[in-house]
Parts: structure tokens; sequence; C-alpha cells
């Protein structure tokens, strides 16, 4: 379970209550919105039952649901409540709550499993619902991954996560989706976890320190060169210990748990992540971002400098990376210092 921070006592009247935002029809929303907002002092069942217009024996009903469903709410005498951790098993009033607190709402549909949250999102696309959206799921019975690759998805704890959009623009607009998200979601992550070890794999893993965090995947549906439907994915190893993969993925994959040695709250991540991604997606779409991405790509850059091997269908090259070009192009020093740009291949990093 991923905890808060520890309860401190303080009086009521000092702690600023948030207001219930117009539309908000939720209460468990709410409530815990409250409980976020406050944290890490309590809030009484007085102010709740009076922000919520129930009863305090509704408030207590209420939370004790929301305990059974895995949310650990601790009560103090005198004190009232406060959100004390949650489970890894998402829970869609939380993920609400801190949507609201990142002022970033969008519709959020959440599964215990799925076979892709990038099908599932197609299929949404496909019965017209409205834009932009999210999936998530605690599990992926068929996670998909760059090229057709299987993404391993054990349940629990990590995040799989897909948004669904109509951008109805042309498709050279957003050629440089995935890796504008890459570079916003790496400097995002950095900061999360203060460390500047997380970088970018040309064109879609995020690494830390050499070995596999996160995998992206876009997929668009084109119609006479104009982008119908965009569906956007992520797959993030947040708490979930690299034994639990198979061992050929084992050695060469790391989780945020990892990095910091305790838990994190996956309901505050993926509300993070949410934003930065639709706030990615309207930048694209709205302005040129070449010039920023190619200004804040080496900074995340994994292969820079490094010697690498790209495997081009049956052609081979063999070289050093040096960044990215307009287009989002890999560029490959070759030995007789020609520059290469590679579209789309198959990276391995020579030690």
């Amino acid at each position: 379970m991923s905890k808060y921070p520890s309860g401190k006592r303080k009086k009521i009247g000092s702690v600023k209550i948030v207001p219930r935002s117009k539309g908000e029809k939720d209460p468990s929303s709410y409530l815990l919105r409250m409980l976020i907002n406050a944290s890490p002092y309590y809030v009484s069942g007085s102010v709740l039952a009076q922000k919520l217009k129930m009863s305090r024996v509704g408030i207590w009903s209420r939370i004790d649901k929301l305990r059974k469903a895995g949310l650990r709410i601790e009560a103090s005498q005198n004190l009232g409540y406060r959100l004390a951790g949650e489970p890894n098993q998402l829970n869609l009033s939380l993920l609400n709550a801190w949507m609201k607190e990142n002022r970033k709402i969008c519709d959020v549909f959440i599964h215990d499993e799925v076979d892709s949250t990038n099908s599932e999102v197609e299929r949404l696309l496909a019965s017209d619902v409205k834009t932009p959206f999210a999936v998530l799921s605690n599990r992926q019975k068929k996670g998909r991954g760059r090229l057709g690759r299987h993404w391993h998805s054990p349940k629990g704890g990590n995040i799989y996560l897909s948004l669904g959009f109509r951008p109805n623009i042309q498709a050279i607009r957003i050629r440089n989706f995935t890796l504008w998200l890459g570079l916003n979601i790496c400097r995002f992550l950095r900061h999360f976890m203060s460390t500047d070890k997380i970088k970018i794999k040309w064109p879609n893993d995020i690494y830390f320190d050499g070995r596999k965090l996160a995998g992206m995947l876009t997929e668009a549906s084109i119609d006479c060169e104009s982008i119908r439907s965009l569906v956007f994915g992520i797959g993030l190893n947040v708490n979930t210990q690299p034994q639990r993969y198979p061992k050929n993925l084992a050695m060469h994959s790391v989780s945020l748990q990892n990095i910091n040695a305790e838990q994190i709250r996956i309901h505050e991540l993926a509300a993070k992540l949410i934003k930065i991604i639709l706030n990615c997606y309207k930048n694209c779409i709205s302005q040129n971002i070449q010039d920023q991405l190619l200004c804040g790509w080496p900074e995340v850059d994994e292969l820079s400098g490094k010697k690498i091997e790209v495997y081009c269908g049956k052609e081979t090259f063999l070289g050093k990376g040096s960044g990215i070009d307009t287009e989002g192009n890999l560029l490959l020093k070759l030995r007789n210092g020609r520059i290469k740009k590679v579209h789309s291949g198959e990276i391995e990093v020579l030690v």
C-alpha cells in the first residue's frame, strides 16, 4: 500500500476546505478531494457532513465503503478523518479526486482487466465517445508495444494508460507527437523522482540508468492525409518488482519503486500523467513544437554519443547516436563520419 504523509494535529478552522466544483456529482470523489487537499491534517466529520449535506452517520458509512475498496482512511477522536494510504488497484473516485486536484478533467474509464488499453480506446472512439478521454486498467492480457510486440502487463501497481483524441488535422502536424510526449513525460518523471537518470531511448522507450522504465505507443487512423482519430498509450512500471517479470525482461526492467525504495501513489501519478498528455496534445496541434523538441532533446537522449547498432529491415548500420532532426529521425554518425537519418528501426546499444 502507498502511504500518504503522517497525520498532524491542527485546528479545524485553520484547514482550508476545498469547495465543491460545479458538476462534481460523485460524493466519494469530493470527500476524498477534501482529504487530499487537507493532507497531512485531519478533516472533522462535522465539516465533511456539512459540505456533503449528509449526516455524520452518512459520512461514516461512505468512508467505510471506501475502506472496503482498499483505501486506508484513519479516524481520530476530536480531529476527524485523514487519507493515510491507497492500494495498488485503481479506484475511480480517488483518481477523479486527484484529477480535480490537478485542475484537469476528462472522462476516465477504469477496468480491472482488458486486452489492451489502446484497443479499448479504439473501441470507444468507434462508439463516438466524446474526446478526449482516458482508459486505465489494472492489467492487460494483450498489451501492445512497438512493431506488434507484446507489452508484459502484470496486475497491480503499474500504470497502463491510453488516451483517445479526434484531431482532424493533417498528419504532418503531429509527426513528432510521440517524441514530444516522451520529452515532457521524461521531464516530469525526473522532477517527480528527483533524478536526472531518466532518459528516452528513441523513439518510444523511457529508461532509467540503462533499464526500461516505460514504453509509449501512438496509433492513428488516417483519412485522406488527415488524422481522424489518435490513440496515445503508455505502460509505466511503478510499484511492480522486476522479479515478477519473465527472466528475459527482469534484468532489463526497472520500476519507480526501485528508484527510491518506496511505493508510489499511482492515482496521483496517473492524474498528473493525464494532465501532461492533454497539455502536450493541445500544444502539438495548436503550435509549432519543433524548436522546443530539438532544444530539449539532448538533455534526455539515452543514445547520445553511444555506440549503437540499428536494424532497418534487412540492413544493419553501426554508428554513434547523434540526436534527432526536425522530422524526428534518429541521426546516426557512421564510421566514415557521414550522418544517416533513421526513420524507423530496432536499436541495440553496444557495450
